[in-house]
């Protein structure tokens, strides 16, 4: 089982139907096989070889998906690397990684990496997108049409690695989560298995491919043999016309993407009623927004409990909203999960713990960095760090990070529980909570706000309004406003980032 094997198999079936479709083309399934067998080729002709790492950064665009292809019917295990990287950061990735060749796209935020690329990778195997010539290096386009159009003679097995998938690090040594091909085809399928997709998925990702939620998402289609349609950037109102002109069925979006549908002036139910499956990551919905989300957008709203380093864990769906909206849902189909204690003892119903699973969607450790597998994978379970309790009803609630925890005079605070009660404050558009250094309690409790425009309040106003609903210990001691909050590409609060604001103070 590899993720390769799915395109033959997909074009064999229905050559001539659309898998993907981006702003510059649309490619076939026939298309797609042929250009990703050119471009394998090409590789092994240029002395890539299974085991090889290969770096990648291309857009939200069809030679992304032929590049991680191309790789997996060789064998090479490709580096997804983040467009928001700086120089700095990009030239440590090159280093410790040594990629053997390089996927990239020509564009603003690539500047520094291309530098970079140019002094590391040999020009017949920096493989450029977007290519004007100016840098020492090989179109994909040349590439392809120098490649063979017959399957590489390369013999890639389930267990070989197929992608690391960077997670944090980047300035010292990377977090790589290494995925073999069985363990992604298996993510692949479940897509099937949890939520209904199948060959005549008609999908739209407007989230970054770059992420692997997007690229897990846009990976499954085509391993199901659906047709993705890609949007580079998301735009409210092109979004909608993109789902009501190609009648999309599935779609996968994060909170703030739908307050923004949701905002917008032109939205009616018929626009999106060709959408039978709305999934959510990044974040979770509240009642309040699930409601209206599945009122004016689409009725299927999903959500899924999910990691890069275990995969989908939960799920919870259209019955479940109004009487446990308040969950992350029950674990999927493939998922055991307990709550443990600081010595990994479970802990009773209803207790709060780390959160534990075992699970085949996870990955195989991370590259090169055995401290850390070992920890996620101590015990024979997968220690998610996320902190949280399982009711009477096995619906799994996070209360938040272990890592964002805030220990105050020896108590533990969870950010989260705070930013939910702040935004509640009518003056209160958004709200992000981190702890700092304080002698008198070790640490103490941040928030920075965000107000409603035209909206005034008071530091001690909100901290009141926290002491009205939480315990007191949990308010924060200092309040600090700001016009907007710092996020990740996928819409999270980016806490590092308030951190390092923080410091600077």
């Amino acid at each position: 089982m590899n993720i390769g094997e799915s395109l033959p198999r997909n074009a064999q079936h229905f050559p001539d139907k659309p898998a993907i479709v981006d702003a510059q083309r649309t490619v076939t399934y026939k298309e797609f096989h042929e250009r990703t067998n050119r471009l394998a080729n090409y590789l092994l002709a240029q002395g890539v070889t299974k085991g090889d790492l290969v770096g990648l950064s291309i857009g939200s665009r069809t030679e992304h998906f032929e590049a991680l292809f191309a790789l997996a019917k060789i064998g090479a295990i490709a580096v997804p690397f983040d467009f928001n990287w700086s120089g700095q950061e990009c030239a440590a990735m090159v280093r410790f990684f040594a990629p053997k060749a390089f996927f990239l796209e020509r564009r603003k935020e690539t500047e520094a990496l291309t530098t970079i690329a140019c002094e590391h990778i040999e020009p017949s195997r920096l493989i450029v997108v977007a290519n004007n010539g100016d840098y020492d290096s090989i179109s994909l386009e040349e590439a392809v049409n120098q490649g063979k159009s017959g399957d590489p003679e390369v013999r890639v097995q389930g267990l070989d690695p197929l992608l690391l998938m960077i997670t944090s690090g980047t300035t010292g040594f990377p977090k790589a989560c290494s995925i073999n091909h069985e363990t992604y085809s298996l993510r692949c399928m479940n897509y099937g298995m949890t939520k209904g997709m199948h060959k005549d998925e008609r999908a739209l990702m407007a989230l970054p491919v770059h992420f692997n939620a997007g690229r897990g998402s846009v990976m499954s289609i085509l391993y199901l043999g659906g047709t993705i349609f890609i949007d580079e950037k998301f735009d409210a109102e092109r979004f909608l016309q993109t789902v009501e002109r190609e009648q999309i069925t599935y779609t996968m979006l994060v909170p703030t993407l739908c307050e923004r549908l949701l905002r917008h002036e032109r939205l009616t139910r018929n626009r999106t009623s060709s959408l039978r499956y709305l999934g959510i990551t990044g974040g979770h919905l509240s009642k309040e927004l699930a409601r209206e989300v599945r009122q004016r957008l689409c009725n299927d709203l999903f959500e899924a409990y999910a990691s890069t380093d275990c995969g989908q864990i939960t799920s919870i769906g259209q019955d479940d909203w109004e009487t446990h909206g308040d969950s992350v849902g029950k674990p999927i189909w493939c998922v055991l999960v307990r709550i443990t204690d600081d010595d990994g003892h479970e802990v009773p119903t209803g207790a709060e713990g780390e959160v534990c699973v075992r699970t085949p969607l996870a990955i195989q450790g991370y590259y090169q960095n055995p401290t850390a597998t070992e920890e996620f994978l101590h015990g024979g379970w997968c220690h998610t760090g996320d902190i949280g309790f399982l009711d009477d009803q096995r619906y799994l609630h996070i209360s938040g990070r272990k890592k964002n925890m805030v220990k105050s005079g020896g108590i533990s605070i969870f950010p989260e529980e705070i930013e939910d009660t702040l935004r509640k404050h009518p003056a209160v558009a958004d709200a992000a909570v981190i702890g700092f250094t304080n002698l008198e309690w070790g640490e103490a409790v941040k928030a920075f706000v965000v107000l409603n425009t035209g909206a005034e309040c008071s530091a001690d106003a909100l901290i009141q309004f926290c002491k009205q609903s939480l315990a007191s210990y949990k308010a924060p001691k200092v309040v600090e406003f700001l016009s907007t909050l710092p996020r990740t590409g996928l819409g999270k609060i980016d806490r590092g980032k308030l951190e390092a604001m923080n410091r600077a103070d």
